[in-house]
C-alpha cells in the first residue's frame, strides 16, 4: 500500500514514460514539492540560491542547451553541466528535445555526481504547456488519492480490484468501450465474452440497458448500482467514475454467488476514488501520447540515424525479432477493435498512422522469430475470427528483421505489399488473390507477403523508379485524363482494361461492357490523342509505363 499520497520522482518517471526520456539515473527517490519553469527561477538571487531552496522542485528548462557551453540570451551558461549546476538540488530537470546529443561532452557529462537531479528530455511531440498540465494533474491526483495499492495503469487497477473482490472486472469509458479488464476463473458469461472480444459492450446489450433505465441510473448515481443475476448471467455491480461532475467512465464487477455483495460494494467505492487519477491520466494524456508514439514509430520506420530516443520511448531493444504490417486505410469506427485484437495477437505491437496515404503501421516485436508468412497467417486468423463482417481489410507484411535499424527495410516492403495487394484486387474487390491467406471470396481479412504479390511488387517499384524520369513519362496518361475530364470519356480506363487483359480485345470489351468495335474505336482515338499505338512495341511500352506511373502518383 502507498505510505504517502504525495507525488514522488519514481511515480513521475512511470507516469511520464512515453513523452519524457530519462537521460541519467539517480537512486534517491524524493518527494515532488512543486513544478516551476526556469524563467520563473532566474534573477539576481539565482547565484545565491542554495540546493535546499530547490529541494523537491521539478524545473522545466525551456532554454536551448548549447553543447559548446556558451552563454544564452540571459547571460547564463547554456551547457548541460552548467544548467545542472545552476539547479543543483532540484528533484528533476526537464530539458528541451535534442539534449541527449550533448551527453558525455567533457565538463557537461551528467553521469558524475550523486547529487545530480534526474534529467528528462521532452519529446518533440509534446508542448511545454502539455508537460506542465500533465505534471500538475499527477501532483493533484496523488494528493487526492486514498491509500491504495500503487498501480500506474488501468489494467493493473482492474487486476487489483479483481484480486481483492473475487469478481471479474471491466473498466469502461463513457461510450462503453473497454479500457481494461481482469477475469477470475475460467468461466466467462456470453455478454462479458462478447464485450471483451469486441472491445465494447454489444449494441444490443446497450439498447437493453438503456430501455430498462439501468444505464441512466448508473450515470446519475454517486454510489454502487446493482443488477441481480438472471439465468446464466451473473450478478453485476457498477459504479460511475466522476471528476468535478464529469463522467469519466465506469467500473463493472461480474461476480458469482460466493462473493459477498456488501464487501464488494465497499471495495468498489474505494476503487472508484483510487481510479479517478489513473483514469484522468489515461483519458487526458492520450491525445499527445498518440502523437509521441506516432512520432517515435515514424522515426524508426523512416530509418532515423538516431534511434535511441524512439527506442527508449517505445521500450524496444536494439536487437530482437521485428516485423512490420501496413494496413490499407481503416475506417475510424473499425480502428479501435482492430487495435484491440492486434495487441492480443502480438502483446508488444506498436501501432500508429504514418505516411501521407493513411496506412496504419504496426511494428511487431516478437519473443521468437517468425517468418513473414507465419505472421500473415497468425494475423489473418486472429482478425478473421474477431472482426465482424464488413468491407475487406487489406494488410501487407514486411520481411522479418533482427535489428531495430533494419525495420525501415521491412516497413518499405510492407507498404509496397499492401499497395500491390490492392492493385491485384479485381474491380469491386470480388475475390482475394491466390496465396494471400484468404480461403474464399467471403473472407474480410486479406493479407499478403512479398512472395504472394511478387509481380505486382516489381511493377510498383518500377513505377516509383520511373517517377524520377520527370513529367514526360506520364504525358500520354495525362492527355487521356484531360480528354476524359472534358468529354466525360473513358479512354484512360479503356487502356487500363486493355493492358490488364494483356491485349485480349474480347476480354477487355467484356470488362468494359462495350462491343469489340467500340473498343477498337477507342484505341484508335487513344492513338490520335497521344501519337502512340498499342500495336507498336515502343509506343505500347510507353503507354503502359505512363498509366502505371500516373496511377501510382494518384494512389
Amino acid at each position: 500500500m502507498s505510505e504517502t499520497n504525495a507525488l514522488r520522482v519514481s511515480r513521475l518517471l512511470r507516469e511520464t514514460a512515453g513523452f519524457l526520456l530519462p537521460l541519467n539515473q539517480v537512486d534517491v527517490d524524493v518527494e515532488v514539492t512543486r513544478i516551476e519553469f526556469d524563467v520563473d527561477l532566474r534573477g539576481s538571487a539565482a547565484d545565491r540560491r542554495s540546493s535546499a531552496d530547490l529541494a523537491g522542485v521539478v524545473v522545466l528548462v525551456t532554454e536551448p542547451v548549447d553543447g559548446a557551453g556558451g552563454f544564452n540570451a540571459g547571460g547564463f551558461r547554456a551547457g548541460l553541466g552548467a544548467i545542472r549546476a545552476r539547479y543543483s538540488g532540484a528533484a528533476a530537470l526537464i530539458v528541451p528535445p535534442g539534449t541527449h546529443t550533448h551527453l558525455g561532452e567533457g565538463a557537461d557529462d551528467v553521469s558524475a555526481g550523486a547529487a545530480a537531479p534526474i534529467l528528462l528530455e521532452r519529446s518533440t511531440g509534446v508542448t511545454w504547456s502539455e508537460v506542465l498540465v500533465h505534471l500538475r494533474q499527477l501532483s493533484e491526483g496523488a494528493s487526492s488519492a486514498l491509500a491504495w495499492p500503487d498501480v500506474d495503469d488501468l489494467s493493473a487497477l482492474a487486476a487489483v480490484i479483481a484480486e481483492m473482490t473475487g469478481a471479474s472486472i471491466t473498466i469502461e469509458d463513457p461510450a462503453s468501450r473497454v479500457l481494461a479488464h481482469s477475469n477470475l476463473g475460467d468461466e466467462i458469461d456470453d455478454i462479458r465474452r462478447e464485450t471483451i472480444l469486441s472491445g465494447a459492450i454489444p449494441d444490443w446489450r446497450i439498447a437493453e440497458l438503456e430501455e430498462s433505465g439501468f444505464l441512466d441510473v448508473v450515470r446519475r448515481s454517486t454510489d454502487v448500482v446493482e443488477r441481480p443475476a438472471a439465468g446464466a448471467t451473473p450478478a453485476r455491480s457498477v459504479i460511475a467514475l466522476r471528476s468535478e461532475g464529469e463522467l469519466l467512465g465506469t467500473i463493472w464487477a461480474a461476480y458469482p454467488e460466493t462473493v459477498d455483495p456488501a464487501s464488494l460494494r465497499d471495495v468498489l467505492r474505494d476503487a472508484a476514488r483510487a481510479a479517478i487519477p489513473v483514469m484522468l491520466r489515461t483519458l487526458r494524456r492520450s491525445p499527445f501520447e498518440k502523437r509521441i508514439r506516432r512520432e517515435a514509430l515514424g522515426s524508426i520506420l523512416g530509418g532515423s540515424p538516431d534511434l535511441g530516443p524512439a527506442a527508449t520511448l517505445l521500450a524496444l531493444p536494439f536487437s530482437g525479432h521485428y516485423a512490420t504490417l501496413a494496413f490499407a486505410e481503416v475506417a475510424p469506427d473499425r480502428e479501435p477493435v482492430l487495435r484491440f485484437h492486434l495487441r492480443a495477437a502480438f502483446a508488444d505491437a506498436v501501432l500508429a498512422h504514418v505516411g501521407a496515404h493513411g496506412h496504419l503501421a504496426v511494428l511487431v516485436h516478437m519473443s521468437e522469430a517468425m517468418s513473414a508468412i507465419e505472421i500473415k497467417s497468425h494475423v489473418a486468423s486472429t482478425l478473421q475470427r474477431s472482426l465482424p463482417p464488413s468491407e475487406p481489410l487489406h494488410f501487407g507484411v514486411g520481411a522479418a528483421v533482427e535489428r531495430l535499424d533494419h525495420v525501415q527495410r521491412s516497413w518499405t516492403e510492407a507498404v509496397y505489399v499492401v499497395d500491390a495487394l490492392l492493385a491485384r484486387e479485381p474491380q469491386g474487390g470480388a475475390s482475394a488473390p491466390a496465396g494471400s491467406g484468404s480461403a474464399d471470396d467471403r473472407d474480410v481479412v486479406r493479407g499478403a507477403t512479398a512472395e504472394d504479390v511478387a509481380a505486382e511488387l516489381v511493377g510498383l517499384e518500377a513505377a516509383d523508379a520511373l517517377r524520377s524520369v520527370g513529367p514526360r513519362i506520364t504525358e500520354p496518361a495525362r492527355l487521356l485524363a484531360a480528354h476524359d475530364a472534358k468529354l466525360q470519356g473513358q479512354l484512360l480506363e479503356t487502356l487500363r482494361a486493355y493492358f490488364a487483359t494483356v491485349g485480349n480485345s474480347a476480354e477487355a470489351s467484356r470488362r468494359l461492357h462495350v462491343h469489340t468495335n467500340s473498343l477498337r474505336h477507342r484505341l484508335t482515338r487513344i492513338e490520335e490523342i497521344t501519337g502512340l499505338s498499342t500495336a507498336d512495341r515502343a509506343g505500347r511500352l510507353w503507354l503502359e509505363f505512363a498509366v502505371l506511373v500516373y496511377d501510382r502518383e494518384r494512389r
